[in-house]
């Protein structure tokens, strides 16, 4: 009896350390580009869209930042996020210089009947969604006395990634508050890949591209796709 319960006591100790040993799983790094410009307004296809308002939930976003360290507007599930070595760099949701092959990208849009409402260009370790924050989109042109675009944009990954964007939108011929346009639009993405959102009055160009963790440099970018247990990152294992 004493040989079997020293046994099950060696067991139990290898079994444990064999779980401290096992490589945490790092969530996986993307460059975002996001462009989000005025369309041509079409009267004929406002009907075919619904433009029931929304309200922004900011409880937990991420504004991006230039140099200093990113912060959450409140403290809540995703608190821990900032905390998280994966970001210990501060290079997370940090503001880049838009990429050349990215602005001949956006030469093509027409800059009268499309012009630029907002562009930007950063990168961020993308978890699953339980874990993510969306980040706030406020564009410089105001009209009203009002950000003439703001929103949110959510990014997560399981199987495919996944974006989605929550915006409200202000036209130069608005006369009030009032009439405010809310826009949302949700796309399953493959990174690498070109991606249009229309809509009749704002539209949306991104892509999302794999770059190396910052904190392992010599890891290849992952390849194009998302395998099974992606979605696993360091934060969702630890908590």
């Amino acid at each position: 009896m004493k040989l079997i319960s020293l046994f099950l006591i060696v067991l139990v100790g290898f079994s444990g350390y064999t779980q401290a040993e096992e490589p945490v799983k790092k969530a996986r790094w993307y460059k975002v580009n996001l462009t989000l410009f005025k369309q041509k307004h079409d009267s004929s296809i406002d009907e075919s869209f619904k433009f029931e308002p929304i309200t922004l939930n900011d409880s937990d976003i991420i504004q991006l930042h230039e140099n200093e360290p990113f912060t959450l507007t409140r403290s809540g599930i995703n608190a821990p996020l900032a905390l998280n070595h994966e970001n210990a760099n501060n290079g997370a949701f940090t503001l880049q210089d838009i990429s050349d092959d990215w602005t001949e990208i956006l030469a093509k849009l027409d800059p009268v009947n499309q012009p630029i409402l907002y562009n930007v260009q950063w990168e961020q370790p993308v978890y699953d969604k339980q874990f993510s924050a969306p980040i706030y989109i406020e564009s410089s042109t105001q009209h009203l006395g009002q950000p003439q675009l703001k929103g949110l944009f959510h990014l997560h990954v399981s199987r495919y990634l996944h974006s989605k964007f929550e915006l409200q939108y202000l036209s130069k011929k608005s006369t009030g508050i009032a009439d405010t346009l809310s826009i949302q639009q949700s796309r399953r993405m493959r990174s690498k890949e070109l991606h249009y959102i229309d809509h009749p009055a704002v539209g949306a160009l991104i892509r999302i591209l794999p770059v190396p963790h910052p904190l392992a440099p010599q890891e290849a970018p992952p390849a194009d796709g998302i395998p099974e247990g992606a979605e696993e990152s360091v934060l969702s294992t630890r908590l």
